[in-house]
């Protein structure tokens, strides 16, 4: 992504699934499944920010799933018509890493609104209002578990990558005095396609003596930030490499982050 970008802009809940679902349509029974956790939203009860919520997306649904102990019970949003419905606990079932399906008769009480707010939405479930609003980017110094908390959808993209294990084995040979410096966005949407894949290669590297380090450009006037400006970055996301504090190169953007273990062992390979 180069400058100026374009940004991952984070939608109303409502028009995050607007082209995924017919409106007005009932959702069936078949549909309730593959409800995937989601960070782009926070929700917020009766004013206090709940920090033990969960969002889960349903596309197939077109429906949002919030899970929190401050709700009377969880709450199924549907895009479809506007409304909230109940959600029993118990009839929540596992179904993979972040992902859940709705059994059947796990819908109960009757249908309430919901009302869009600026950049979110507010209901109300047995008197308790809830707001979900929308999560600021990350800004500043992260390491992998931030990124993993922050954007479960890295963590979940991460494990699908698979990558070169004898690339990744010839990086950790050749690691010694290596760092490697990641400046991203997560608002940035060749970030969230690419990114996944540098993370899996820095999982398998965590016992090399290759070290990366994380550094992400908030919301607010992103490429005016002085880390930018230090690194000279151009494109997100931006690998810099290092040995022993000089830099030996980098690589940018979707072509650099396609094999990203690759890139980086094309640039340890240059500078030995």
């Amino acid at each position: 992504m180069k400058l100026p970008a374009a940004r991952r802009t984070i939608p109303s809940l409502l028009a995050m699934v607007a082209c995924l679902t017919v409106s007005g349509a009932a959702i069936a029974q078949d549909d309730l499944r593959g409800f995937q956790l989601v960070g782009d939203y926070q929700l917020f009860l009766q004013g206090q920010e709940a920090p033990d919520a969960q969002l889960y997306l349903s596309r197939t649904a077109g429906a949002f799933l919030v899970v929190a102990d401050g709700l009377p019970s969880p709450v199924l949003l549907s895009a479809r018509n506007q409304m909230t419905r109940k959600v029993q606990l118990l009839k929540i079932s596992p179904a993979g890493e972040d992902t859940l399906d709705l059994l059947p008769g796990a819908l109960f009480g009757p249908p309430m609104p919901f009302r869009p707010i600026p950049k979110g939405l507010e209901f109300a479930v047995d008197g308790v209002l809830a707001q979900l609003r929308q999560r600021p980017s990350w800004a500043g110094e992260a390491t992998l578990a931030d990124l993993y908390s922050h954007e479960p959808g890295y963590r979940r993209d991460a494990r699908s990558y698979e990558s070169d294990p004898a690339a990744v084995a010839e990086v950790a040979a050749l690691g010694a005095g290596v760092e490697v410096r990641v400046v991203f966005g997560s608002w940035c949407h060749v970030c969230e396609r690419f990114m996944p894949r540098g993370l899996k290669v820095h999982e398998e590297l965590q016992d090399s003596p290759v070290r990366f380090t994380y550094y992400g450009l908030g919301d607010d006037n992103p490429w005016g930030d002085a880390e930018v400006d230090r690194l000279e970055v151009t494109e997100l996301p931006t690998a810099i490499v290092y040995r022993n504090g000089e830099e030996i190169g980098r690589f940018i953007g979707g072509p650099g982050w396609t094999s990203p273990e690759e890139s980086l062992l094309n640039i340890l390979r240059e500078n030995p």
